[in-house]
């Protein structure tokens, strides 16, 4: 069950739409957002300027990205503020026993000094979802993304469309084990869903004897939907062709024909290396706007 979703905020204009989308989230599983800005720490940067930069200028750049970074917490924190007084969200930071009343949406702010990567993947440990903004175009840095995904061994969800309709969720079904957990982290959403689509693209639905000669691993969708049933999920398998196309390309435009609003895969299923050098698909998930929510989980 879905309870406590921590959102990593930034201080940028993106933080406001974060925000609405993770109590939005929030509502159906009357969960707690932990809401965690981390300041970044000049101090921990001084072995990147390098021994070559005088004194003098190296304490101007220092006072610099300090103000930057205390101008940064407070516009997080207005942000915030706002956020909350807008949703009517009240604050906790523990949860609340029986005698105080009906179960609710909460929130609560964090901050902490610290390399942003690092906090954040070590605070996602200790969190059921970890939400953070999609690419909007911009560059963005993966690193917040994939700290997360790697370190804490929970799911990475990206938001998208302000999660306006995740009832229709498309499950992209390899069969390997990141899209096992992908699946068995977005069991909240797969259940609560009224359409659910096993994707399966083509160079993937290899049949049984052609994965046990070429060492490829069937996907076996039809034994995704039978597990699936048991849930009460009647889930549609559907099988798509590249044509030309990159499976991150598939991936992504068949959710858009499908209407979806969330997209659950495993999180780099091939070696990072190899999604770096070659391309794949959850690069180009973490690269690429897409009309949907994705959920990763590796």
């Amino acid at each position: 069950m879905i309870r406590h979703i921590l959102v990593g905020t930034s201080g940028l204009a993106s933080d406001a739409d974060l925000l609405t989308t993770a109590f939005n989230l929030a509502r159906p599983f009357l969960a707690h957002v932990d809401v965690l800005h981390v300041r970044r720490d000049p101090a921990q940067d001084l072995p990147l300027y390098g021994e070559s930069i005088p004194p003098d200028m190296l304490d101007a750049i220092i006072r610099e990205a300090e103000l930057n970074a205390r101008e940064a917490s407070a516009v997080a924190r207005r942000m915030f503020d706002q956020a909350v007084t807008a949703a009517a969200i009240p604050m906790a930071n523990v949860p609340g026993g029986p005698d105080e009343g009906q179960e609710r949406v909460t929130a609560s702010w964090r901050e902490i000094a610290g390399v942003p990567v690092r906090v954040l993947a070590a605070e996602a440990r200790f969190a059921d979802l970890t939400l953070l903004t999609r690419p909007t175009g911009t560059p963005v840095d993966l690193n917040m993304i994939e700290g997360p995904l790697f370190e804490a061994g929970r799911p990475v969800l990206l938001t998208g469309n302000d999660m306006a309709h995740p009832d229709r969720v498309v499950i992209a079904w390899d069969g390997s084990p990141p899209a096992v957990r992908a699946v068995a982290s977005a069991r909240d959403f797969i259940v609560r869903a009224v359409e659910v689509t096993i994707l399966v693209v083509e160079d993937e639905a290899v049949g049984a004897v052609a994965a046990a000669v070429s060492g490829r691993l069937h996907p076996r969708p039809d034994r995704l939907a039978a597990h699936l049933a048991w849930h009460g999920v009647l889930a549609e398998t559907r099988l798509v062709s590249r044509q030309g196309r990159t499976v991150g390309e598939t991936l992504a435009e068949t959710a858009t024909e499908l209407n979806a609003g969330l997209l659950v895969m495993g999180g780099y299923g091939h070696s990072r290396f190899r999604e770096i050098v070659l391309g794949g698909a959850t690069r180009h998930m973490l690269t690429t706007p897409t009309g949907c929510a994705v959920l990763l989980a590796h």
